[in-house]
């Protein structure tokens, strides 16, 4: 494993939402980590003798569904421990729950606070639903709680699910992240869970999603008075001006040793992606301990295939910038691990074009490097 770790934690599978294109196993649902495996999660990982620095994010599910006892003991114990590790916290949540109590603790407490946003009211609305109707919906909570994290000093952000609803919507998604403030991480939508087995096809296309990449990348690019930052955008700058850059798990090389997901029950996945596919279990917490991963035999196997996946793309002038991307990518849009990314086609057309624009305009590419980011 990497000295510096980033540790998916999923608190709860629960959630309060019904996102058309969630991921997450319907089986897995019910589940939710006992006060017991969270302790012995932070103490394994403050304890571990290979570790630097840890990143732990609380992730769900809707996370936020603990309450603030739940975090009050994730602070307590991480306070507790007599560490050489040095950590950093962040939740992702649909804010629903992000009351002005839990805010606080969690503001105060350093946690960065991660949100979720598909774009402006009537395309939000199409993919993420509250599961019980209220006086407001998902898009309202989402903005209230962006202008709330501002007041409390953080610059809000929000992932962005691109899938078959929001795909012609590049502009709108722009200008709605641009008039609230919201920096912008785009993923591509995941064939797992409600996006699989849903009654609607959302999925996207490599083409699709190529084309959705360079048209937001032209719209964020070409603003005179940048005010957001956009990933993978300002991370792939970096990369080609030689710029240091923390990790975006979809183009990291190696991405399992620097990565863990542990599910409600403790088990240990690559990511948080994996959890609810049982071939891709390291172990579980209270059985393995961390500087143990690596020994195992599904490390070695994905390092194998890693090193497969590479000797196929090693004449692509852009696997530096991309490293085959991400395998839960392959094993789920394409039902074939052992093959690279299934938006191979979307990179490689996003990529020719960011090259382009940035030989034909590097001062503006170093501008867009001083835009605000999370």
């Amino acid at each position: 494993m990497a000295s510096h770790l980033t540790l998916i934690v999923k608190v709860t599978n629960a959630c309060n939402m019904r996102c058309r294109y969630c991921f997450i196993e319907p089986e897995i649902f019910h589940q939710t980590m006992s006060v017991a495996t969270m302790q012995r999660v932070v103490r394994a990982f403050l304890d571990s003798p290979q570790l630097s620095s840890i990143q732990f994010v609380w992730h769900g599910g809707e996370p936020l569904l603990r309450g603030r006892g739940f975090f009050e003991q994730i602070i307590a114990e991480q306070q507790a421990r007599p560490t050489q590790v040095r950590f950093a916290n962040a939740v992702q949540t649909n804010a629903t729950h992000l009351d002005d109590d839990l805010l606080e603790l969690l503001t105060t407490s350093s946690f960065h606070i991660g949100l979720s946003l598909d774009g402006p009211a009537r395309v939000n609305q199409r993919s993420r639903k509250l599961r019980v109707v209220r006086d407001t919906d998902a898009h309202a909570v989402t903005i209230a709680a962006a202008a709330r994290l501002r007041e409390h000093g953080q610059t809000p952000a929000a992932i962005v699910v691109v899938n078959r609803l929001n795909i012609g919507a590049a502009a709108a998604i722009y200008r709605e992240f641009k008039l609230r403030g919201i920096e912008m991480q785009l993923n591509p939508l995941v064939q797992s869970g409600l996006a699989a087995a849903g009654e609607e096809d959302l999925g996207i296309t490599a083409d699709e999603y190529g084309d959705f990449l360079v048209r937001m990348f032209d719209l964020w690019f070409d603003d005179p008075h940048p005010t957001i930052s956009i990933e993978p955008f300002r991370h792939h700058i970096a990369r080609i001006l030689g710029v240091a850059t923390a990790p975006n798990c979809h183009f990291a090389r190696s991405c399992h040793r620097s990565f863990l997901g542990i599910s409600p029950r403790g088990d240990l996945f690559p990511c948080g992606m994996f959890q609810g596919e049982p071939e891709f279990r390291y172990g579980n917490i209270h059985e393995l301990a961390p500087e143990d991963v690596a020994g195992t035999a599904l490390f070695d196997r994905i390092d194998r295939r890693e090193q497969r996946v590479l000797e196929t793309c090693s004449r692509c002038v852009f696997l530096d910038l991309c490293y085959s991307g991400c395998m839960f990518h392959s094993l789920k849009n394409q039902r074939a691990f052992e093959e690279k990314d299934y938006y191979c086609g979307s990179y490689k057309q996003y990529f020719e074009h960011v090259l382009r624009r940035l030989h034909a305009d590097l001062t503006r590419a170093r501008h867009q490097l001083d835009a605000p980011a999370t």
